[in-house]
């Protein structure tokens, strides 16, 4: 396993996130790629066909479109809106490309504080944030969660006219209330990059019911061509291939299984971790279930977050990772365009410096985790 630590441990190597396929995944999708080169129809096929189907069919949703990657999912469905000299209110707490996917189809994001409890989007400065100028809203369901108040997001949307994007690149299969996340609002966006609950190496895919959306986006990620090949609007190449196609399909298929795993591996981590008073976990209502794409801790406020990452990576091989920081208000660009500064959402700059997410990965094993669970401690300690 490795070297004999000075403090009694067996180094270990543990990555913070990795992709799982079985033996019996990997055969199969063997298979189908020799039949997809024999064919030579290398994109726009069945294999997509077949991916778009399941996943509309596990979500519970009339219409999946996949596309290229979670960025693209959100920039074909933010184009629907029609967003010139429009606003999209977007927590500040989320990966850059949430709010850049506002900027390129034509809007201006502005920013909203996280609730600190779940991380996701504070409803009340949502309500807050709302001008004559605001299209709609996305929430992102940060690491898994479905947004805790997603219903009531909803319904404020709806009184007031707004469209609901759902981000849900951190989300497949988790659920609130038995309602899958991306289900709640007008669409839902998908990420399979590498790091996800199930991935197709690269991707996305957008749900939704409306069929005008469907059809709309269907045209938008093939350079703005209908069915007949006439251009009818301004597009892109957004397309997925017939490779990414078939590895997410065969990914799908195991999502329950992987999910229930890294719940599995939650309990374990909280079984380990309960107990220090400089550590809090997040908890969370029975009627939730977390996809855990993520497993977050806060730390103590008196911890140096990155001296304990630096000392988890180099003295015992564990990486680590965060949601997200700097929130996207604090990066240089969005300084620079927009003027947004520091104490301007003080809950996300408050918390997200404490952050810190440990491994979470279908391949972790109860010793994995219980030596994760005894280096963060020692690296705690060591600060």
């Amino acid at each position: 396993m490795g070297q004999n630590h000075g403090k009694g441990l067996v180094i270990m190597k543990i990555s913070g996130a990795h992709p799982y396929f079985s033996n019996k995944s990997v055969n199969a999708i063997a298979n189908d790629i020799k039949s997809l080169l024999k064919s030579g129809r290398l994109t726009d096929g069945p294999y997509l066909l077949d991916f778009e189907k399941a996943f509309a069919e596990y979500n519970g949703v009339k219409y999946a479109i996949a596309v290229n990657s979670g960025t693209a999912a959100l920039d074909v469905s933010l184009r629907y809106f029609r967003l010139q000299g429009r606003e999209v209110i977007v927590p500040t707490n989320t990966f850059i490309s949430t709010p850049n996917a506002v900027i390129f189809a034509g809007g201006k994001p502005v920013f909203a504080d996280m609730n600190p409890n779940t991380l996701c989007i504070d409803v009340e400065d949502v309500k807050r944030k709302i001008t004559s100028k605001t299209a709609g809203v996305i929430a992102v369901h940060i690491a898994g969660l479905v947004c805790p108040q997603i219903h009531e997001l909803k319904e404020f949307c709806t009184e007031k006219g707004l469209f609901l994007l759902e981000d849900s690149a951190h989300a497949h299969g988790a659920m609130l209330d038995n309602q899958k996340a991306g289900t709640f609002g007008d669409a839902g966006c998908f990420s399979f990059y590498p790091t996800k609950v199930i991935t197709s190496c690269e991707g996305g895919m957008i749900i939704t019911n409306n069929e005008k959306f469907a059809e709309e986006a269907r045209c938008l990620r093939s350079c703005g061509q209908n069915e007949d090949r006439q251009m009818v609007m301004l597009g892109h190449n957004w397309r997925m291939s017939e490779p990414t196609a078939i590895i997410g399909k065969h990914q799908l298929k195991a999502l329950d299984m992987f999910i229930e795993k890294r719940n599995q591996i939650a309990r374990q981590y909280d079984e380990y971790l309960s107990y220090n008073s400089e550590i809090e976990l997040f908890r969370f209502a029975p009627n939730l279930r977390h996809s855990y794409y993520k497993f977050p801790i806060k730390l103590d406020s008196r911890i140096d977050r990155l001296k304990v990452t630096a000392l988890l990576k180099e003295d015992y091989g564990v990486e680590t990772g965060q949601v997200y920081y700097p929130p996207c208000h604090l990066h240089p660009y969005y300084r620079e365009v927009f003027g947004t500064k520091d104490g301007d959402y003080p809950n996300a700059e408050r918390v997200l410096n404490h952050i810190l997410c440990l491994p979470m990965h279908v391949k972790l094993s109860k010793e994995n985790v219980k030596y994760v669970a005894e280096s963060l401690v020692l690296s705690i300690n060591a600060t």
